[in-house]
C-alpha cells in the first residue's frame, strides 16, 4: 500500500468498487432490453464482487476497521457500524442472486435476465448510498478517533490483508479501470 494512511486506501478501493458498479448499471440496462449476456464479463464482475469487494475491502472495515473503532467508543449495533454491516450482508445476497441469474443464463436466458437484471437494480442501489455513508461520514470520524500510531498499526494489518490476496488486488484494480 503506497498511501500512509489507510483510510485513504479504503476511499481509493471504493472508487474502484464504483467504476465496477457503474459498468455494471449499463449492463444491466442492455439486459433488460434483450442484449445477449456477456456470461464472461458477468462472472468477472462477480469475482471482483466477491474478492475484492468483499474479502478484501469489507474484511479490513469488518474485522480490522469497525473493531478498532468500537474499541475507541462507537457503538457496534446500530449506526453506523451496525447498519454497515448489515449492507455488507444485503451486498453478498445481491452478488450471490447475480451469480444465479448468470448460472441459469444457458438454459432459462428469459429468466436469466430477470434475476440478473433484479440484482443489478439491488446492487446500484445499495453500494453508491454505502460507499457515500463511509466517504462522508464514517472515514472522517475514523481519522478523528485515531491517532498516529493507530493508523499506523491499522495500516500494516491492512497490508497484511493484501499481502494475502497477492498479486491479485492488483488485477482486480486493473480490472475495475478497464471497465
Amino acid at each position: 500500500m503506497t498511501n500512509p494512511n489507510p483510510i485513504h486506501m479504503l476511499t481509493h478501493e471504493h472508487h474502484l468498487i464504483l467504476k465496477v458498479v457503474n459498468a455494471l448499471e449499463v449492463l444491466g440496462q442492455g439486459l433488460a432490453s434483450g442484449e445477449v449476456m456477456d456470461v464472461p464479463l458477468f462472472r468477472n464482475i462477480i469475482i471482483f464482487m466477491r474478492e475484492f469487494a468483499d474479502r478484501c475491502h469489507h474484511a479490513k472495515e469488518e474485522d480490522l476497521l469497525f473493531p478498532a473503532m468500537v474499541e475507541l467508543g462507537v457503538p457496534e449495533s446500530g449506526c453506523p457500524i451496525g447498519g454497515l454491516k448489515s449492507e455488507h450482508v444485503q451486498g453478498r445476497n445481491l452478488v450471490n442472486l447475480l451469480e444465479k441469474g448468470v448460472n441459469l443464463y444457458d438454459t432459462e436466458p428469459d429468466r436469466a435476465r430477470e434475476i440478473a437484471t433484479e440484482a443489478i437494480k439491488g446492487i446500484v442501489k445499495l453500494y453508491p448510498n454505502h460507499i457515500w455513508k463511509e466517504d462522508e461520514m464514517v472515514f472522517p470520524m475514523a481519522e478523528k478517533l485515531f491517532n498516529e500510531g493507530q493508523l499506523s498499526h491499522l495500516k500494516e494489518s491492512f497490508e497484511r490483508v493484501e499481502e494475502e490476496q497477492g498479486s491479485d488486488h492488483d488485477l482486480y484494480s486493473k480490472f475495475a479501470l478497464t471497465l
